[in-house]
């Protein structure tokens, strides 16, 4: 993957806009950024990214694609969770969000006092809170930016269950519609009222690419959720797609130009952020007084080696679930693991709550073998092709050749190589998260009072050190 320096991209979109500029009638420069995750360590960076184009483009329109929370137990843990990354983006001057499936993570009535708090609107089409819940979403906005009439477009992604990708009992109270029936119902709208029509999505790659084969109309898709790098200029179906990673490694800097009314032309450049020399001492000032918080800084355990994957933590995690909970085997939803790389040396409680940060609660239950097997194959499918993870036993799945979603079998194997019974009863430990995707309520089950987190921090706190550099317990087979 080719980094492509700040300096170039402005000297290059210098120089075109010098050459072309007696021939245009307007232009308007956007910059696009996604899946933040309030990774504030980079927010300096991007702050002094925001003020070198901001000199050149005073006009600067910066939209976020959703997924702005959730990463950083300084913004998590804050004592109004979010506050920080709401403040953070207000000072860099957002114009326009939409939502993630991350943004419902504390709950609608948080999400709400942080959306009053915003200096810039939260638009989406397809989420409608119930009339109690106070607030009503806007579908779509049109903004004058630089004379030209700009449509805005939010859409947020729903999974097979017909809610975001979050705890269930987070998206109680608010209806959600499916996401190609709801933008065909504004899309024909909205572009006649516009210069230039976008649709700002949480959805995904893939789905973007699709949305674009779908809805020409566009003339640019700024895309999240996905966590893709999408290379400068891609164009599907004549629409301009961008997408930046996440955790603010990236942005993107797209730029319409219109002769007449018309867009003539569209360009996009990725700007590094990550490796970005360019720094906003307001911005950085801001991120040191929230991140004032010396608990988060205490040392639970030593990591021997370096840790590298996500299976890795996710061994990890589920073994603190299991020895804390009592139980034989334990199993978490693979995507509920937010990171996957560690170096070796002190491993925080800061580090801990950000490999684990939804607070999720444990559930024990006493279930077959058959049963926890089901569990697997269901946490899969429901938890967007990932695997889950588990301790005390592990497994090998065989998943379709054609369709690695759709599991054909899985066979779960013991710690001394011997297979699950069917029929044996084991007790076993899952999160809240995990508990309602595969509906094991229906099995009974316990709730308790410690968290997931909680867990893994009990039981790496009673070790020295760790090393879970090797350590693997899935094996996915395609047939």
């Amino acid at each position: 993957m080719k980094k492509i320096s700040l300096k170039s991209i402005l000297t290059a979109f210098l120089l075109i806009f010098t050459l072309s500029v007696s021939a245009q009638d307007k232009t308007v420069n956007i910059l696009a950024i996604n899946d933040m995750h309030a990774y504030l360590d980079r927010f300096a960076q991007f702050g002094g990214v925001v003020d070198s184009l901001r000199a050149i483009y005073p006009d600067l329109f910066i939209i976020s694609s959703g997924d702005n929370r959730t990463g950083n137990p300084f913004n998590d843990m804050y004592p109004e969770p979010s506050r920080p990354m709401t403040e953070l983006m207000n000072a860099i001057g957002f114009n326009v969000s939409t939502l993630g499936n991350h943004e419902f993570d504390a709950g609608f009535q948080n999400l709400k006092k942080l959306m009053n708090l915003s200096t810039f609107p939260h638009i989406v089409c397809n989420v409608f809170p119930a009339d109690s819940m106070g607030y009503k979403f806007d579908p779509y906005k049109i903004f004058d930016v630089n004379g030209v009439k700009v449509g805005i477009l939010g859409v947020l992604q729903i999974n097979s269950q017909g809610i975001p990708d979050c705890h269930p009992d987070k998206a109680k109270g608010i209806r959600f519609t499916p996401v190609v029936q709801t933008v065909d119902k504004y899309a024909d709208a909205l572009r006649k009222q516009c210069d230039i029509e976008i649709l700002v999505s949480h959805i995904g790659f893939d789905e973007d690419k699709e949305m674009a084969q779908k809805f020409p109309m566009f003339d640019a898709i700024l895309g999240g959720h996905s966590h893709t790098y999408v290379e400068s200029n891609t164009l599907v179906n004549n629409v301009l797609i961008t997408q930046s990673k996440n955790k603010v490694r990236f942005c993107t800097l797209v730029q319409f130009t219109l002769k007449d009314g018309k867009v003539v032309s569209k360009t996009s450049k990725v700007i590094d952020i990550e490796n970005s020399k360019l720094k906003s001492e307001k911005i950085e000032k801001m991120v040191a007084d929230f991140c004032k918080n010396p608990e988060l800084e205490k040392r639970v355990t030593t990591l021997e080696k370096p840790v590298k994957g996500y299976d890795n933590f996710g061994c990890m995690m589920t073994d603190g679930q299991a020895a804390s909970s009592n139980c034989q085997i334990a199993i978490q939803n693979g995507g509920g693991v937010r990171f996957d790389y560690h170096d070796a040396g002190d491993f925080t409680v800061k580090d801990a709550l950000m490999l684990d940060p939804f607070g999720n609660l444990i559930w024990t239950f006493k279930l077959t073998g058959k049963q926890i097997l089901d569990v697997i194959k269901l946490c899969k499918e429901r938890d967007e092709g990932v695997e889950p993870y588990v301790s005390g036993m592990s497994y090998i799945m065989y998943v379709d050749k054609d369709d690695p979603n759709k599991v054909l079998e899985v066979k779960g194997l013991l710690p001394n190589g011997k297979p699950i019974k069917p029929k044996k009863v084991y007790t076993v430990a899952a999160n809240s998260y995990t508990v309602s995707i595969t509906d094991m309520k229906q099995y009974g089950g316990v709730e308790t009072t410690k968290t997931s987190c909680d867990c893994m921090r009990e039981f790496l706190s009673k070790k020295a050190s760790v090393d879970y550099s090797t350590t693997r317990r899935t094996q996915i087979i395609r047939k």
